[in-house]
């Protein structure tokens, strides 16, 4: 077990105010760590959001009439979401009562499991076998010696494609990792290895993603609205359309260093808010869903890289001097690396379209996982998740959602790139790819509505990157700041996870507030005799 340490600064929790910029999943598990575990009230919390919505990148909204929107889902995994659940634990139910929102997550899961017939198919239709994963001679020597002999500091900046060969990009494996986890060939070598050894449990079931967790509706509602709920009923504030503008430093004559001022626009009018030592301040440094833009069936997103995204332009005022805050530019200088598009498809009183999705993958809704037709230029998936996903989604209408990972290419039924596309024709190369008849297509399409998202810096988190590339969660020398988000290092956690925020936010209540308990572990799965012996199989396979 290990300790995060202790601020010099002594704080009484009754006296210490906290400031919290960004009101996303680091900084609402942050609200409920110093709450339960250093006994802050929570009238002393204020939670600054940009946004006229709390959750950050968690999100989830709409109707029926206009069509529901999930921008993105995060995969959960119950052995290796320690921190998560462990939050959950002190949040109650909003759909239960005297059952806290673990015990809900858990119960959910226990009975509604995840098992994919049609994890690939292929150009034809067809599912792709993949019980083999194709690797090479190569293939296999080159992952072990990613696992076993690398170190971070020894890849560095090396991309994925600097350490695997032209063969391994045509696995079922590389197919089947890629599209879970959302990773490019360009990406970081060493996220990749994070992520191996991480989810080194889940290599021998990636065929059927046995292993995803899910919640009974979208991440808005099953997550962020019971943490809201919970952190408003004890008085926290969760202050919208705030945006942040500059954090202020100093350092006092012991050499600490400490922010001293926020300032924040809010409605028009500039604010500025005094910080005192004992005080607290967490930055939320990068969102991957800053400057996305929405459309809908007839419309097109706009694909926005002409100004710097909010939460990385303060970012990058902040850091202006100080390399301990580390490089931004390194994750967000890069948008075309970084952005993908997804799509959220709401089918209203006409079930055709989703009895053949049914048909083709051969799972009832929430049973199966992410499709991925390989062969498709832009590298389409989607998944059906258990309906409804909406706590207020009619029984008459039914959601899916889906995302493509190759932006810049002409689509195979569609012959335009698909940042490009309208929802209708993003249907279009769906449909396309199903192989449903063109005659049928048009009365597939009745009462579909397909609502589009481009998101700019989606996996900018990816990006390879050195060491000191991400600021510590507690730059050294500071005494009553710390970063919250997925840009902050938490050693050998992964990125593009909620565990990975959430872990950062205990980091930082633990350390300034010197709460006394030994920080969560992480669940080391590689040290498994038995998963190692399972992984080693499937390596060979």
């Amino acid at each position: 077990m290990a300790k995060a340490g202790k601020s010099s600064i002594k704080r009484r929790p009754a006296t210490t105010n906290v400031y919290m910029i960004g009101s996303g999943i680091g900084s609402l598990a942050a609200a409920i760590y110093l709450i339960r575990d250093a006994r802050v009230p929570g009238k002393n919390i204020k939670i600054f959001e940009s946004l006229d919505v709390d959750g950050g990148s968690l999100d989830g909204a709409g109707d029926a009439k206009r069509g529901y929107m999930i921008r993105g889902g995060r995969m959960l995994n119950i052995p290796t979401y320690e921190c998560l659940q462990d939050v959950m634990t002190e949040i109650p139910s909003i759909e239960f009562d005297d059952i806290s929102l673990e015990e809900e997550f858990l119960e959910y899961n226990q009975e509604f499991k995840t098992h994919s017939r049609a994890r690939l198919v292929d150009k034809n239709g067809g599912k792709v076998d993949v019980t083999q994963m194709g690797f090479s001679p190569d293939d296999r020597m080159d992952m072990e010696k990613l696992i076993l002999m690398e170190t971070e500091k020894s890849l560095g900046t090396k991309r994925i494609d600097e350490v695997f060969g032209p063969h391994f990009f045509k696995t079922n494996f590389w197919f089947m990792w890629q599209t879970t986890f959302a990773f490019q060939p360009w990406s970081s070598a060493a996220e990749l290895r994070r992520y191996m050894i991480r989810f080194m449990h889940e290599f021998p079931r990636i065929h059927t993603l046995a292993g995803v967790a899910r919640t009974a509706y979208n991440q808005h509602d099953s997550i962020v609205k019971p943490m809201v709920d919970w952190l408003r009923g004890q008085g926290a504030q969760i202050i919208l359309g705030a945006r942040v503008t500059d954090i202020l430093f100093d350092q006092n004559k012991k050499g600490e260093n400490l922010a001293t001022k926020i300032e924040y626009v809010q409605r028009g009018k500039k604010h500025t808010i005094n910080v005192a030592p004992t005080d607290i301040v967490t930055f939320t440094n990068g969102c991957m869903t800053d400057n996305s833009d929405e459309a809908s069936t007839d419309t097109v997103a706009k694909y926005n890289t002409a100004q710097t995204a909010p939460s990385f332009e303060l970012w990058k005022k902040i850091a202006n001097g100080r390399p301990e805050f580390g490089d931004p530019d390194v994750f967000c200088s890069r948008p075309d690396e970084s952005m993908w598009m997804s799509f959220t498809v709401t089918i209203n009183n006409n079930p055709k379209l989703f009895e053949y999705i049914q048909r083709f993958t051969r799972n009832h809704p929430g049973g199966g996982a992410l499709v991925t037709f390989k062969d498709s230029a832009w590298r389409l998936s989607f998944v059906v998740a258990r309906q409804p996903h909406f706590k207020n989604q009619p029984m008459d209408t039914q959601i899916f959602w889906g995302y493509a990972l190759n932006m810049f290419v002409d689509g195979d039924y569609v012959k335009k790139p698909m940042y490009k596309c309208t929802g209708r024709e993003i249907m279009t190369e769906l449909m396309g790819q199903l192989h449903i008849p063109k005659r049928d297509q048009a009365e597939m399409m009745r009462g579909v509505i397909c609502r589009t998202s481009i998101m700019p810096y989606i996996t900018s988190q990816f990006q390879p990157r050195k060491i000191g590339d991400r600021p510590l969660v507690i730059p050294q020398g500071y005494e009553n700041f710390a970063f919250v988000s997925q840009f902050a290092e938490v050693p050998d956690d992964v990125v593009f996870t909620m565990e990975y925020s959430v872990r950062a936010a205990q980091r930082a209540v633990y350390y300034l507030m010197g709460v006394d308990k030994d920080l969560t572990p992480i669940s080391k799965h590689q040290y498994s005799p038995r998963t190692l012996l399972k992984s080693f199989l499937k390596l060979h396979s």
